[in-house]
C-alpha cells in the first residue's frame, strides 16, 4: 500500500504560513502609515493629497523612484495627529521591496472619485481639451489605470491644480510627449481640464 504524503503536505503548508504571515503584517504596517496621509486604502480625504487607490503598480513605483532621486518636487504636509514630512523624505526611508509591496497593495484597491463642486461650463470645455490633448495616454476620461498613468478623473481639484502648476512651470519633469502636449495648451485650458476631471464623479 502506498504511503500517505499527508504529513509532508501539512509540514509544507505550515512552513508556507510561517513565512507568509510576517510578510503580510509588515505590508499592513507600511500601508497603514501611507493611509495616514492618503486616506483609508488610498482614498484621500484632503484635497492637498492625492488618492492613490487603484493606481497601477508601475505608476506608484515610478513616482517613488522620482521622489527618492529628488527628481520630483514634494510639498511639506502635516496630517492630523502627525508630524510634518514630505514624499522625498518618506521615499528615501523605504527599500525597493517596501515600495513594491505598497504599490501592489494600492493597485488592488478601488479608486473612489471625489464628490466636489465644479464649473459645468468649464468642464464642458475641458472635455474637448482632454479628448484632443490627453485621451491618448489618459483614456476613459482619465480613469483607466491600465494606461499606467495617474488616475485623473475624480481626483481632488486642489491636488490637480498644484501638479499642473508644477508641470507648466517646468518644476516637475514629465515625459517628452506630455511636455509637447502641455506646450500646446491655450490660456484657460488647464483650468478647464481641472474642472473636467473634477466633474467625473
Amino acid at each position: 500500500m502506498k504511503k500517505s504524503n499527508k504529513p509532508l503536505v501539512s509540514l509544507l503548508i505550515g512552513l508556507a504560513l510561517a513565512v507568509s504571515v510576517p510578510v503580510m503584517v509588515q505590508a499592513d504596517d507600511l500601508t497603514d502609515k501611507c493611509d495616514h496621509c492618503h486616506g483609508k486604502n488610498g482614498n484621500s480625504e484632503d484635497d492637498k493629497v492625492p488618492s492613490i487607490a487603484g493606481f497601477s503598480s508601475a505608476v506608484i513605483e515610478d513616482a517613488m523612484a522620482a521622489y527618492k532621486d529628488e527628481e520630483r518636487p514634494a510639498d511639506k504636509y502635516k496630517p492630523k495627529d502627525g508630524e510634518e514630512t514630505d514624499m522625498i523624505a518618506i521615499a528615501k526611508k523605504l527599500s525597493d521591496d517596501d515600495v513594491k509591496k505598497a504599490a501592489a497593495h494600492y493597485a488592488q484597491q478601488k479608486f473612489i472619485p471625489h464628490k466636489q463642486s465644479f464649473d459645468a461650463a468649464l468642464a464642458k470645455k475641458g472635455a474637448k481639451v482632454h479628448k484632443k490633448r490627453c485621451e491618448k495616454c489618459h483614456s476613459d476620461n482619465g480613469s483607466n489605470a491600465e494606461d499606467d498613468a495617474a488616475i485623473l478623473a475624480g481626483q481632488w481639484k486642489g491636488y490637480l491644480k498644484r501638479q499642473f502648476d508644477l508641470i507648466v512651470s517646468g518644476e516637475r519633469d514629465v515625459p517628452k510627449k506630455m511636455r509637447k502636449k502641455i506646450k500646446k495648451l491655450k490660456d484657460g485650458d488647464v483650468e478647464a481640464l481641472i474642472e473636467f476631471y473634477a466633474s467625473q464623479q
